[in-house]
């Protein structure tokens, strides 16, 4: 028999996206509103645009009300979308609302003016305490929304306390972001051929990855034992990527096929996934990895990183961009030996798609709660 969802509970959550573009965002955004769906709440998606992509991804039990005339992403365009999602959302009568990720942040001023609004809370997805030349409007942008919002969302343990610097007061709650695929513990697969350590690097070809310390982390580790790295993703910057390999010699060692739909082979097939960012929130492909008992070697880029890899096996987390040191890592990994698959997994079992929406939902209860009260 159907009970009816308690009164002061998020029965119905609005989910605030600039459009469905194929982001990592967006994805997390349309698996948790699957999941809230399925305990029994209404969730909607309000959106700038349909456009991006990944409309069809939705759950057809998800409603989608898109702006009309539709509102494009450009430079200014999410404060025209604040105002138009504002004179939106009475009509929604929504519990709370959602807004995903750093990106949709400048959204909550013209929402959190509504009358009788309901509570809006933000998930951080990325760092805003780093040292790039981004950081300080970041975080300007947070101390300057962040009275707009009932409650923050951060991706890892480290994030929630540069929060609490940035903001202190605020009511922050750090939440994993689910991770879609398939945990099973399986037995590592031995790469075919001769020998060579086989290396993984998955991502955009934008600045943001750097790609260009990967390969010259290649050639600096080529010197001292047979390797070869498996570069996928697609982006704006592969062109130049795919010149720099010939140009550093690197063609018979690195190889760069572009996007895939399915990272499994490739991943079944590695020895070490390899991520060379500047910064990330919470890069899923490095769950992906331990989740197939493949070991991960990094920079230090993402304080998700610090909560997943806390085992030796796991690989390590380098404090410095120096292409050597992270050859030397990654050289270790490979004197060590395959690790147990299921160590790896272990680490990253909390991260179950329906736990990590579960959390979420008693969360959003309780801020909805709290708003009333």
């Amino acid at each position: 028999m159907h009970h009816p969802t308690p009164r002061y509970v998020a029965s119905h959550i609005v989910i605030c996206v600039h459009d469905f573009s194929r982001g990592g965002t967006e994805r997390i955004a349309i698996g948790l509103a699957r999941h809230w769906v399925e305990a029994g709440r209404k969730v909607t998606f309000l959106c700038g645009t349909t456009e991006g992509g990944l409309r069809d991804t939705v759950d057809p039990r998800v409603a989608v009300v898109a702006l009309d005339p539709p509102i494009r992403r450009s430079l200014i365009s999410r404060f025209w979308l604040g105002r138009a999602m504002a004179a939106k959302l009475p009509a929604l009568n929504a519990d709370v609302v959602f807004l995903p990720g750093n990106f949709h942040l400048v959204l909550a001023a013209a929402l959190s003016r509504v009358p009788a609004r309901p509570a809006i809370v933000l998930k951080i997805s990325n760092p805003l305490a780093s040292h790039s030349a981004f950081a300080w409007p970041a975080n300007w942008l947070l101390r300057r929304f962040s009275n707009c919002v009932d409650g923050v969302a951060t991706m890892s343990t480290g994030l929630e306390a540069d929060l609490r610097w940035l903001v202190p007061g605020q009511n922050i709650q750090t939440l994993f972001d689910p991770v879609y695929q398939n945990l099973a513990i399986t037995d590592h697969l031995a790469a075919e051929g001769d020998g060579a350590l086989q290396l993984l690097w998955v991502g955009r070809f934008e600045p943001q990855k750097d790609a260009q310390l990967a390969l010259k982390t290649i050639d600096a580790l080529r010197k001292q034992c047979p390797v070869r790295l498996t570069m996928l993703g697609d982006g704006a910057q592969r062109a130049q990527v795919l010149r720099l390999i010939i140009r550093m010699g690197l063609e018979h060692c690195v190889s760069a096929p572009g996007h895939m739909e399915s990272i499994e082979p490739y991943m079944q097939r590695a020895d070490a996934l390899l991520i060379t960012s500047h910064y990330e929130g919470g890069p899923a492909v490095a769950v992906e990895a331990l989740a197939h008992g493949v070991p991960v070697v990094s920079t230090k880029c993402s304080h998700f990183l610090d909560d997943i890899i806390t085992a030796r096996e796991a690989g390590k987390i380098v404090d410095s961009r120096e292409p050597e040191l992270l050859a030397a890592a990654l050289l270790a990994l490979r004197d060590a030996g395959p690790p147990p698959a299921a160590t790896l997994q272990a680490l990253v079992a909390h991260l179950d798609p329906e736990t990590c929406a579960a959390a979420y939902l008693a969360w959003l209860d309780t801020m909805v709660a709290a708003r009333v009260g």
